[in-house]
């Protein structure tokens, strides 16, 4: 039994790829295709936007796509009411929730500064009220700080929209801590060390213990209390360290952010208009974004 197969087999494992993946367009990647290349499976049989709602359903997709050997699993940061056709995942009046997240870039090596840089984050969010729904996600190179989209009252989100009220939650805290990082950066030796607002209508994010892409490594949550104990040994595959409180979260805890970010930067900068193909197939265009991303 080969790692991918003795990972997914487990039901722990399952039911935390089908949380996270509940009502977001789902995605695997796979190390192979009919050209030898790996490829990004995100539909199935009649065009049908792939999704995952529950543990039984990460290993029928296991299965399904297991000639391709399936390596990780990825959801979008946005949530959906109904994905049942191409049209669903480009209407953005589809959308429920959009999941704010801050996307820690630095040289793996140097995971200590990247830690640093997520307390930074953390502790800005708590100046502005927001900690229980807090969580961090280690994916193998990086570190992802998530806020639970459950924290953000559905009548803001109503009235602004999911994409702009994640962006800019995201924009308004990357702003607060710039200078800091860019200190911690030269003080640490660090020139890769950054974090960005990633947040996009494709934007994918790796799935709660979901295996990385490349590494033998997983992709672990952790709570902001656990952040100083942190250590890259938790996502081993074979004893991972992984809190499944990620999910929790206090309703309406981040409406008070969320007007005053939305009124300092405003919402999403660039409209999103489906139109006729100029570009590469999505399922490429997300390939070179995390060839890019490392």
């Amino acid at each position: 039994m080969g790692l991918e197969e003795e990972h997914y087999s487990r039901d722990d494992v399952r039911a935390e790829i089908a949380e996270f993946s509940r009502g977001r367009w789902a995605a695997v990647y796979c190390s192979q295709s009919r050209e030898g290349k790996p490829t990004f499976k995100r539909y199935v049989e009649g065009g049908r936007p792939l999704t995952i709602s529950t543990p039984s359903e990460v290993w029928k997709t296991f299965e399904k796509f297991r000639k391709l050997h399936p390596r990780a699993f990825y959801a979008t940061v946005l949530t959906y009411r109904k994905l049942e056709s191409k049209f669903d995942v480009m209407d953005l009046e589809n959308t429920v929730a959009c999941t704010p997240t801050w996307d820690i870039d630095n040289e793996p090596s140097m995971w200590e500064a990247t830690m640093r840089v997520a307390e930074l984050i953390v502790d800005e969010l708590r100046l502005h009220g927001v900690s229980e729904s807090v969580y961090l996600k280690w994916s193998g190179r990086g570190c992802h700080v998530h806020l639970h989209e459950g924290a953000i009252s559905p009548e803001l989100v109503s009235k602004m929209g999911a994409l702009n009220v994640a962006y800019a939650v995201v924009e308004y805290i990357c702003l607060k801590v710039a200078g800091r990082v860019s200190e911690l950066a030269i003080r640490s030796g660090a020139s890769s060390l950054r974090v960005e607002n990633k947040i996009d209508p494709q934007r994918l994010f790796t799935c709660p213990l979901s295996l990385h892409r490349k590494l033998d490594v997983v992709c672990v949550c952790f709570k902001p209390e656990e952040l100083h104990e942190f250590h890259p040994d938790w996502t081993r595959p074979t004893g991972f360290r992984h809190n499944p409180r990620w999910r929790e979260y206090v309703p309406g805890e981040a409406d008070g952010l969320v007007r005053r970010a939305y009124e300092t930067v405003g919402g999403y900068p660039r409209p999103y208009r489906p139109r006729r193909r100029k570009h590469p197939p999505l399922d490429r265009q997300i390939l070179r974004w995390l060839r890019s991303s490392g």
